[in-house]
């Protein structure tokens, strides 16, 4: 396996990440790719194991650090997933790797960024988002009064800082961007142009955050090819479990290396 530090980003955020390729990559042709973004609060290690596991099936991979985050400059706004966008350009932009079998996996914000970057590069051959949050966009615009949404939004700014600092999670967040932006971002239009790109949505049981309950809607909107794998665990299982990784990274696998 090559190891290949990269320093990329064509939308003004200098992001840092790693792209791995199989010993024998280009031996026999082109060989497919995967673009992994990790969740809010945390780093391009999160989805290293998965990456090891898709470079060992003969996958070239690219994680990386979202803006704001681990090596990464910037602070997470509204336009984070123009990150999943360069570093699916990055990988891309290889001789060795295919551009029609390049999938594109996220866990949490990751799994949000991914899908919202989906329909804004060429025909991905397959997406995975892993818990991943629910829009609220519809119903908060629509029935909340103006000032009660600036009041919450407030709040929940307060909230989030606290529970940061708590956890000491050192992720650089520009709150207002970020907020003002999320009830805009619309998962449902994101999926609307994927007919022919594979979709696998990944949730667990016991996830408070990201339930599948509250995401039924999005997911019954996506059109063409998906499916729904539904486990047990908490939020970061999809990621942290052996198990479970190994089913969504051979679904995948699968996905990429068929060629019909």
């Amino acid at each position: 396996m090559k190891k290949i530090p990269v320093i990329f980003g064509n939308h003004g955020v200098e992001l840092h990440g790693t792209i791995m390729l199989p010993d024998n990559a280009g031996e026999s042709g082109t060989i497919p790719g995967a673009v992994l973004c990790h969740g809010f609060g945390g780093n391009r290690k999160v989805m290293e194991p998965g990456a090891l596991l898709l470079v060992n099936k003969g996958i070239a991979t690219i994680h990386f650090d979202l803006r704001g985050h681990g090596s990464s400059k910037g602070s997470l706004d509204g336009e984070f997933y123009e990150d999943v966008i360069d570093a699916w350009q990055t990988l891309t932009s290889l001789p060795v790797v295919d551009k029609s079998r390049v999938a594109l996996i996220g866990h949490s914000l990751g799994a949000f960024s991914s899908i919202l970057a989906a329909h804004r590069i060429p025909k991905p051959k397959a997406l995975i988002a892993l818990s991943c949050p629910y829009e609220i966009g519809g119903v908060l615009l629509k029935y909340t009064p103006r000032r009660l949404f600036f009041l919450v939004r407030w709040i929940f700014f307060v909230v989030v800082k606290i529970v940061l600092m708590i956890r000491g999670v050192t992720a650089r967040i520009d709150f207002q961007k970020f907020l003002e932006s999320w009830p805009h971002l619309r998962l449902s239009s994101a999926l609307e142009g994927l007919d022919e790109c594979a979709k696998l949505f990944v949730f667990c049981a016991r996830d408070p955050l990201t339930s599948f309950e509250k995401f039924t809607p999005v997911y019954e909107s996506a059109p063409g090819l998906k499916q729904k794998m539904l486990a047990r665990g908490h939020h970061t299982t999809p990621v942290r479990a052996e198990i479970l990784r190994c089913e969504w990274v051979g679904w995948a696998v699968s996905e990429l290396t068929d060629r019909d």
